[in-house]
């Protein structure tokens, strides 16, 4: 049996040997090898499936969970006077709720001013990214899942910076959805809007 092996000289250099809890090494140059291949398999899977919605993946195919993480910065100190962060929370979370579900990605506000001074402490040291500037912590295991998530998230950013709380469609839809969730929206409102009492458009109001 032929065996191919890189020359010494050709290789790189080795890393840091790791152990588990028996003293087995965890990371020989074989294992390296295998997750290569088998991350480069299922690069061409995922490939694949992406193109051909009909491809059926091997039946040993069993996805990695790699998590994959993007941040996304939310310009807060240079314009304190927006809500980035209620914006994309949204009334009881729903608005990060939804699109979690609409993108599949994984999306948690971090770094300084995600969280109420003093509101939260922990024993064991900051939070992760809480000495970060604040940001979008996008994670997944599909990069083009990641790039969807990220993409939604700067739209919203873009309309905050460009759009007052009037004309901002996300806003006026949470405004009217805490107003559901806490019993005080007005008839009016539901029907459409505050209408002018003295001709009844709904453009401005008395």
């Amino acid at each position: 049996m032929n065996e191919f092996t890189t020359p010494a000289e050709e290789r790189s250099p080795s890393p840091e040997p790791i152990y588990d809890n028996m003293g087995k090494r965890l990371n020989t140059r074989e294992v390296r090898k295998r997750q290569e291949l088998e991350q480069r398999r299922h690069e061409k899977i995922q490939t694949l499936m992406r193109l051909k919605p009909e491809y059926k993946p091997p039946a040993d195919y069993r996805p990695p969970n790699i998590r994959l993480h993007e941040k996304v910065w939310i310009p807060q100190d240079e314009h304190p006077e927006i809500n980035f962060v209620g914006l994309l929370i949204g009334p009881r979370g729903n608005t990060l709720k939804s699109l979690e579900l609409e993108t599949g990605a994984r999306i948690i506000i971090r770094g300084k001013g995600s969280v109420k001074e003093g509101k939260l402490l922990r024993r064991d040291g900051p939070m992760p990214g809480e000495n970060e500037p604040l940001h979008a912590y996008v994670t997944g295991t599909d990069p083009v899942v990641i790039k969807a998530a990220c993409e939604k998230i700067k739209s919203i950013l873009d309309d905050a910076l460009n759009r007052p709380d009037a004309n901002n469609m996300l806003r006026q839809h949470q405004l009217r959805e805490l107003a559901v969730l806490n019993g005080t929206l007005r008839a009016e409102d539901a029907l459409g809007g505050t209408r002018c009492s003295n001709c009844g458009s709904d453009q401005h109001k008395t």
